[in-house]
């Protein structure tokens, strides 16, 4: 994926770009494939990644005109794709290290 560009999106969720560099995979089987080979720390830090950023921030932003643009930005695509990727590392660590407990 290229390098994001950082004032193609909020301020707030600059921090992000490393993960949505990393994570935000376009393709969905490609993506699910990444997050399987995942190891447990690059899980734990994919699920934490969004703990500091306000929901409104991120999902007002997806949700905002963005979401009507025709050919999106390419940085609009990979955040909305980390928020994919972030929901199936949820459900990957839980599979794989919750039965560790």
């Amino acid at each position: 994926m290229p390098k994001l560009n950082s004032t193609n999106i909020p301020k707030a969720l600059v921090p992000l770009l490393p993960m949505a560099e990393k994570w935000g995979i376009g393709d969905d089987y490609e993506r699910e494939s990444a997050i399987e080979r995942a190891s447990r720390e690059e899980l734990h830090e994919l699920i934490h990644c969004l703990d500091d950023i306000k929901d409104n921030e991120l999902f007002g932003w997806l949700g905002g005109p963005e979401s009507f643009n025709k050919k999106p930005t390419e940085e609009y695509l990979a955040f909305t794709c980390l928020t994919m990727a972030f929901h199936s590392a949820k459900l990957e660590f839980k599979r794989k290290f919750e039965k560790e407990k």
